[in-house]
């Protein structure tokens, strides 16, 4: 009985420890808003929910796709990697993951869609590109391929895209590594995808 007794007042002690050591909920940074598009319940019409931004909906004329040159992450990392750059934060609109890091081809919606502002994903200034969405992959072109998930997530809404915007196929750029012959990109299957 001894030993029963001071197995239940020892777990009872250890679970008020940890109770009171918990940390409280994270604290979001400010100016980050991220969400992503779950297109596995088409019920609920991502289509619709990729139209659904935060300010009037601006006119974009181009798309621009970049990879990370990483081999992983998220809009997350990349948003931080931005903000080092001095470029205010994601510099994408969408980000498309590979897996390691986040879920392989969820479709994250950064900051600059839902407020429809311009991207900030070129070295160079922006000023040559304000209509431009800009869509980075995640990977590298150069040292790897994409996922299956990533290319069909990446023609969905590209396509989408150059339907709401009235895009077309020429106005789409794959700027993806060094588009050497070797490139993990499928520029010439990705080119058959775009709507004319």
């Amino acid at each position: 009985m001894v030993v029963l007794g001071a197995l239940v007042a020892a777990m009872t002690v250890t679970s008020g420890l940890l109770l009171l050591l918990e940390p409280g909920p994270s604290v979001p940074r400010p100016g980050v808003a991220l969400r992503s598009i779950d297109r596995g319940n088409e019920a609920v019409k991502p289509k619709d929910k990729l139209f659904d931004t935060d300010a009037r909906e601006a006119r974009w004329g181009s798309i621009v796709i970049h990879d990370s040159r990483t081999s992983q992450g998220s809009a997350q990392t990349l948003h931080y990697i931005h903000e080092q750059l001095g470029r205010g934060g994601l510099g994408y609109h969408f980000v498309i993951d590979n897996g390691p890091g986040s879920d392989d081809g969820k479709i994250e919606v950064g900051f600059r869609w839902s407020g429809q502002t311009p991207g900030a994903f070129f070295d160079a200034q922006m000023a040559d590109w304000p209509d431009a969405v800009g869509i980075c992959l995640i990977g590298d072109g150069d040292s790897g391929r994409f996922t299956e998930a990533q290319l069909k997530q990446l023609v969905w809404l590209v396509q989408q895209l150059q339907q709401r915007y009235d895009i077309p196929k020429a106005d789409v750029y794959a700027q993806i590594g060094a588009r050497t012959a070797t490139s993990g990109f499928p520029d010439a299957w990705f080119r058959q995808q775009l709507l004319n």
